[in-house]
């Protein structure tokens, strides 16, 4: 594979106060929040590695802003339409799934950029339901701040909950064999790696980046919220391990991956995490990891940030309908 010029990591970190107001869909006020971003750069090194900075700064910079063309659509909620039956050949078990469509879209005929949300282990397809995230959809649509998605939820069952790897019957065949084809028929998605995305809490997290950072080619956005990362690799061997891609995956740092990863300062996840994005960094990978101040491994915190994981989602994705491209014809 093409080698480029090694890029060089600066570690940026940014100390964040936010005033309450400044994001309409947030639930509760965040006193502080550390985010941690390698940003690549050509530049040479330097003689002495620089120290870390911390630049406190008085209002918080929204990831997306608001659209100043909106779709004309009447219509104030998106739809969830509820896939009870889908057998699946690899897992032999019934991998129901649910599918959000967003507002006006029957009326549009148009192409939407889609996301896949993992639950994580021992809930099911209902979970992104509880964190709130139709109601986050829908107010930020009518906002303007968010854009109209397709967001598939799917139930990943009993292989899901295991460390089941190819060639074995596992769940990444699952998601890339039966899932993704099954939606790409039926709904009218946007089929290409910069308008899919995966992601997950906890090791619905796990997942999200163990396929997708072996796929690049499929999927440009990643996201793991509180994500499971072990480094037990009798449990996930390096070939499928997240951590271990971070160290040595050779096309890596060429995949062009827009990756974000969060945890609250309570979060005994934070530990792994915190390695995993060290391991990027040192790498020149740019990826985001956000360590709010207030938060432990529940569903209390995913709930208070889901507006946040959504802003992350679709923050290149067009807010006007009418730039989609058609369904009428092949995606591009």
């Amino acid at each position: 594979m093409r080698q480029n010029k090694p890029l060089i990591p600066t570690l940026i970190l940014i100390l964040t106060f936010l005033i309450v107001g400044c994001d309409p869909l947030s639930s509760q006020p965040t006193p502080a929040v550390l985010i941690i971003t390698a940003v690549p750069s050509a530049t040479p090194p330097p003689t002495a590695t620089p120290e870390a900075t911390i630049t406190p700064v008085p209002t918080l910079t929204p990831i997306v802003l608001p659209s100043a063309t909106s779709p004309a659509c009447d219509e104030p909620a998106g739809q969830m339409i509820k896939i009870d039956q889908f057998k699946s050949t690899v897992a032999d078990e019934n991998l129901r799934y649910r599918v959000y469509v967003p507002p006006c879209y029957q009326k549009t005929q148009k192409r939407y950029p889609y996301v896949i949300l993992f639950h994580g282990a021992g809930q099911k397809e209902d979970e992104w339901e509880k964190l709130g995230i139709l109601k986050s959809e829908d107010q930020g649509f009518q906002l303007g701040i968010l854009p109209p998605m397709i967001i598939v939820m799917p139930y990943t069952g009993t292989i899901g909950n295991n460390p089941f790897f190819p060639p074995d019957p596992a769940y990444e065949t699952v998601v890339l064999d039966e899932l993704m084809p099954a939606i790409e028929r039926d709904f009218c998605t946007w089929n290409n790696r910069d308008h899919r995305a995966l992601g997950g809490v906890s090791r619905g997290g796990f997942w999200a980046y163990s396929i997708g950072m072996r796929h690049p080619d499929l999927f440009g956005i990643l996201g793991g919220h509180s994500a499971y990362m072990t480094q037990d690799l009798n449990e996930v061997p390096p070939a499928f391990n997240p951590l271990e891609l971070a160290n040595d995956s050779s096309f890596l740092p060429d995949a062009k991956l827009r990756m974000y990863i969060d945890n609250g300062a309570q979060d005994p996840s934070g530990t792994l995490l915190e390695l995993f994005s060290s391991r990027l960094t040192e790498r020149g990978i740019a990826h985001t990891y956000v360590i709010n101040p207030v938060g432990n491994h529940d569903e209390t915190y995913w709930s208070t940030h889901v507006s946040e994981y959504l802003a992350f989602y679709g923050r290149t994705w067009p807010r006007n309908a009418g730039d989609l491209p058609s369904c009428a014809d092949p995606s591009p």
